[in-house]
């Protein structure tokens, strides 16, 4: 079995989704959820955790 094209679409998409959420960090823009205000502190969070699977995942990518 070949886990080589997951890796890499997986790793592809978080780092589309840590990007996202430190563009949204950087700019500071808001996010509601549900009526509730999401703090920028959390998409920094965010974009770390996303940011290190995406590192993760090409790392995996490359060995396979």
């Amino acid at each position: 079995m070949n886990t080589k094209p997951y890796c890499s679409v997986s790793s592809l998409v978080f780092l589309l989704v840590a990007v996202g959420h430190a563009v949204r960090a950087f700019r500071g823009l808001p996010l509601m959820i549900g009526g509730w205000s999401a703090p920028v502190a959390l998409s920094w969070l965010a974009a770390a955790v996303a940011g290190l699977l995406a590192f993760w995942g090409s790392r995996l990518a490359m060995r396979a």
